[in-house]
């Protein structure tokens, strides 16, 4: 059965209509040339075996689009709002102009979750604010093309929601540098893309396990190249050596055959496979919290 949905690309080629051209009939959905001809708004044109179609009342027809599937817009307007090449789309705007807030999906929560367990003076456009949540608390950069933070600020990528929130049990592990903590949850291209605008040095913090470095190498080294790492702690073989072997055997077939592109990688990833163990980051959240 063939689906009724009024597109972008149908009402382009209406546009066409309107401007005067005359379009094969293969181009439209045979429904929305049903409901024109029922209309009186469309005629067809025969050539041998094949069919043109060509508007016969461009007013009418203009009205009778607008009023059913545009909520009153303007064709060229509609086809802007909903062809899904404008990611600052406000659903006022829809409401506003067609009526619906739902008309295209749009995402209302952009951006990702900031922590940090010393104040960090940072910037949202023009303005300079201090950035310090209390412990159980976070901040969500809902703007990221207008955050910024110091260039000497090390960003820390954390993979899992407990190490996000207990950040204060793992700062001796970043004792050496200023630190802004970020989530890779909810998950998008709003992380990926704001790191790729700003200069800062990005610190992989997840599972050290096979999926962990791939994430990290899919997600973050193949864009960021080496100004992306992957943390390795000291004490990882220690670690490895009583870790987790059934989920090491659950990934294996999976990624049994990963060769990081990052050499740095390549001693941990040796190691997974000489202990065929893992370790999950939670494992290096500490019962004494850092100050």
């Amino acid at each position: 059965m063939e689906q009724k949905k009024f597109t972008p690309s149908i009402c382009r080629k209406v546009l066409r209509l309107i401007q005067g051209e005359t379009l094969p009939s293969s181009l439209f959905p045979r429904w929305f040339a049903d409901e024109l001809k029922e209309e009186g708004l469309l005629s067809v044109i025969t050539h041998g075996s094949r069919n043109s179609y060509r508007l016969l009342d461009v007013e009418a027809s203009i009205r009778y689009v607008k009023n059913k599937y545009t909520g009153g817009a303007e064709l060229s307007r509609w086809i802007e709002l909903t062809d899904g090449h404008n990611p600052d789309l406000d659903r006022s705007v829809l409401v506003n102009e067609t009526g619906d807030s739902k008309l295209v999906r749009v995402r209302t929560f952009r951006g990702f979750l900031v922590n940090c367990c010393e104040p960090l003076e940072v910037t949202m456009g023009e303005k300079s604010f201090t950035l310090s949540p209390l412990e159980g608390m976070a901040f969500f950069v809902q703007e990221p093309e207008k955050f910024r933070i110091p260039s000497d600020v090390l960003v820390v990528g954390v993979e899992n929601g407990d190490n996000f929130r207990l950040l204060h049990r793992q700062r001796h592990l970043f004792k050496a540098r200023k630190v802004l903590l970020v989530s890779r949850y909810p998950q998008s291209d709003d992380l990926r893309n704001w790191l790729l605008s700003v200069p800062n040095d990005y610190l992989h913090f997840g599972d050290f396990d096979l999926a962990g470095i791939h994430i990290y190498l899919t997600e973050f080294y193949k864009y960021l190249g080496n100004r992306a790492s992957f943390f390795v702690p000291d004490d990882i073989e220690i670690k490895l050596k009583n870790g987790n072997a059934t989920l090491y055997d659950r990934q294996y077939a999976r990624f049994c055959h990963l060769v990081p592109e990052d050499v740095r990688l390549i001693p941990l990833v040796e190691m997974i496979h000489r202990y065929h163990r893992v370790y999950e980051q939670e494992g290096y959240i500490s019962s004494i919290v850092f100050r």
